[in-house]
């Protein structure tokens, strides 16, 4: 039988220029990125580890993420890109444990489209899991523990796409209407368009 060991990587650790400060202290919809997150992750009872690569002064991040029972790892190098956090992360997961990997940018994907791509990856655990809109990928996506060797392999600007690339019969897709999966939130005009948004929907829901 394959091992379906799972734990999730959250990556924290880039400077977020466009956005004026880091992104897991950003504000929607009244609670930071990096809660929103936490608390979809929560609900996950199969995740084993819940592990967040940020920079090594988050004091703030770093104690959210002990308090909610989660592992912090420090990158001293985060100018080498999201691939540098998911290598030093690795390190506190087993070598036969698969990765839900979720970038800060992504807040808002819901706790039913997280629970759903657990579910269909459990079925065929040796796959690349992904969400998408029909049209585009989108996040978080579950790598298989085969992935963890080419994570440390491929070229550090190469990232997660490299390894979809290199393997593109050994993707499933989840299909979904989620618009969260594809909603980069990484500057203010975003931000300003996922307000809008929540707050129209919230309306309507009255």
């Amino acid at each position: 039988m394959q091992n379906t060991t799972l734990s999730s990587i959250v990556l924290l650790a880039g400077n977020s220029t466009r956005m004026g400060q880091l992104k897991q202290h950003v504000e929607l919809a009244g609670q930071s990125f990096l809660h929103h997150i936490i608390s979809r992750l929560k609900l996950q009872k199969t995740l084993e580890r819940l592990i967040f690569v940020g920079q090594q002064t988050d004091v703030a991040a770093r104690n959210e993420v002990e308090a909610a029972d989660g592992i912090w790892v420090s990158n001293p190098k985060p100018e080498d890109g999201p691939l540098s956090s998911i290598r030093l992360a690795l390190g506190k997961i087993q070598p036969s444990s698969a990765v839900l990997l979720w970038p800060v940018d992504h807040p808002m994907i819901s706790a039913a489209t997280v629970s759903q791509l657990i579910e269909i990856w459990q079925k065929k655990p040796d796959f690349i899991t992904v969400p998408s809109d029909g049209q585009r990928r989108g996040h978080p996506g579950i790598y298989p523990a085969w992935c963890q060797r080419l994570f440390c392999e491929i070229p550090l600007e190469g990232g997660a796409r490299k390894i979809m690339q290199l393997h593109p019969g050994r993707i499933q897709y989840l299909m979904t209407d989620d618009p969260w999966i594809t909603r980069n939130l990484n500057t203010p005009e975003s931000l300003q368009e996922a307000t809008v948004y929540l707050a129209h929907q919230s309306k309507s829901a009255r």
